[in-house]
């Protein structure tokens, strides 16, 4: 999740209708803030993507993974920006200066800002879990991973004769299961049934969704093979299992995390050479200014969606660029409809007690995530 700072000198403040404001990573919030920059720029600010990495879009990756889609197709060119509004640096940044409102990028080059968003794909931190570091394989949601794990399924599923290895899905809450999902979807493309595991410390699948909507779940997950571990803790990895709080255990070859609880901490170095970025930087943390803009969610148990997310960072800004008071309302989680591919062709969607499954759910997804790939490409 993305951290947005307020840099305004607190000697000569500049006018914020004429604010800088940087966009730092390809992670998933940033994709959807950059699709929409024309709001932030018709505010009066001028937007600057920074990144050598190009976006992933976030709806996409589980289908990537089940063998819907290839790498490529996932895979968008940050410098579409461009198409609307904003400006595009291919760089990487090697020193934030806070006190100077100044970020050094690799190719030797300075950028100042006002505002300062950090998003960038979170990496697994193999400390969260003892014994982590022995697993034969921990994957995270970076494209790269995902497309590491699927070549070595794929690899296993279609030699008849090879021993199918045991996937452990950590978390995540909706993702999680999408990715679970896709897992099984994976294995049914070759008529085999792929050991999946999805552990979860919430009593539901879907915290957001009602209880009809997660029953429904529970039973075509079970139905195609899921082992579900709900309200489970990892306390430890050992021998190829995960070991429960309740002493049970799963058998885990390889594990993907999603949960972003066991995402490596990601604090601001305001002066190394070598900061890292995103959703772990305390508003506490001395180096950082007292006035955090956030496109974060209050309730870590329950975080809100990438595109909720986008919403709310750009709503809080345009307040910040209008008065200089980033303390806009919170967009609620239930704001808008959820829905998750869940590699079978009958998708669910839902929010709050509202809920609906099928292959037109299916349907009418697709022509959403179509849109918002021409979108960002500049079709449409």
């Amino acid at each position: 999740m993305p951290k947005a700072y307020d840099a305004s000198p607190s000697t000569t403040p500049r006018s914020p209708h004429h604010a800088h404001v940087v966009l730092v990573g390809s992670g998933a919030t940033h994709f959807y803030v950059a699709a929409q920059c024309a709001r932030l720029t018709r505010a009066g600010a001028r937007v600057t993507l920074v990144t050598r990495e190009p976006f992933a879009f976030p709806d996409w990756l589980g289908g990537m993974l089940g063998g819907e889609w290839q790498r490529n197709d996932v895979l968008l060119d940050p410098a579409h920006i461009e198409r609307h509004g904003g400006e595009f640096r291919r760089a990487e940044v090697t020193r934030i200066d806070l006190e100077g409102h100044r970020l050094t990028l690799d190719d030797g080059s300075q950028l100042d800002y006002d505002w300062l968003s950090l998003d960038r794909p979170a990496r697994v931190d193999p400390q969260t879990v003892p014994g982590f570091y022995t697993a034969q394989a921990v994957h995270d949601t970076r494209v790269e991973s995902l497309w590491g794990l699927r070549q070595v399924l794929e690899t296993h599923l279609a030699d008849a004769e090879a021993t199918l290895p045991n996937v452990v899905v950590l978390g995540g809450g909706p993702p999680g299961v999408e990715y679970a999902a896709n897992l099984l979807a994976l294995g049914e493309r070759y008529g085999r049934r792929l050991p999946v595991a999805l552990i979860e410390t919430h009593r539901r699948a879907l915290p957001g969704a009602c209880d009809r909507a997660n029953r429904w779940l529970a039973r075509r997950l079970d139905q195609r093979g899921l082992q579900l571990e709900l309200v489970a803790n990892v306390t430890r990895y050992e021998d190829g299992q995960l070991v429960l709080d309740d002493g049970s255990w799963v058998a885990a070859d390889r594990l993907l995390v999603v949960d972003s609880h066991r995402h490596a901490p990601q604090t601001l170095t305001p002066t190394g050479d070598e900061p890292s970025f995103g959703e772990r930087a305390s508003p506490r943390d001395p180096a950082v200014h007292d006035r955090l803009v956030t496109g974060d969610d209050s309730d870590e148990a329950l975080p809100l969606p990438a595109r909720e997310r986008a919403a709310l960072l750009i709503d809080r800004l345009q307040n910040a660029l209008a008065d200089g008071a980033p303390d806009a309302p919170r967009s609620p989680a239930s704001a808008r409809w959820q829905a998750l591919n869940l590699g079978d062709l009958r998708d669910i969607a839902w929010r709050g007690r509202l809920w609906c499954r099928g292959r037109w759910v299916r349907r009418l997804k697709h022509r959403r995530d179509r849109a918002e790939v021409d979108h960002f490409r500049g079709g449409g």
